[in-house]
């Protein structure tokens, strides 16, 4: 329904609210199952979604559009870069594991910042 109004009133303002309520939505539901029903305290998994956000940023950068391409690149970007961190991160438990995982999540922030060109 809020497509449809949004183009019929010109008013973008709830579409892009629902758009985040539903970016927002899909981190809570990853967290709750990893912390819920996983047991397992992770502080990396929002990396994952930024990751995804990159990949689908650069392809409508590069003129790609379409959410049926982006969204599947977006999901294998993610899971390749979520399967090589896991299987680092595989044998490690308790406190040992939620440190490696804030640890690839700082990493990601540090790539995130210094790709911004400064003082341009």
């Amino acid at each position: 329904m809020v497509p449809p109004y949004a183009a019929v009133t010109g008013n973008a303002f709830p579409l892009t609210l629902f758009t985040r309520i539903v970016i927002l939505g899909m981190a809570a539901t990853s967290l709750n199952l990893i912390l819920g029903h996983g047991g397992m305290v992770s502080f990396g998994h929002a990396a994952y979604l930024g990751i995804g956000g990159y990949a689908v940023g650069i392809l409508a950068h590069e003129g790609v559009g379409s959410g049926f391409v982006q969204w599947p690149v977006a999901l294998a970007v993610s899971g390749l870069v979520a399967l090589l961190l896991g299987a680092l991160s595989l044998r490690t438990r308790g406190v040992y594991f939620i440190m490696i995982t804030l640890a690839f999540d700082r990493c990601s922030t540090m790539w995130r910042l210094a790709s911004i060109p400064m003082g341009r």
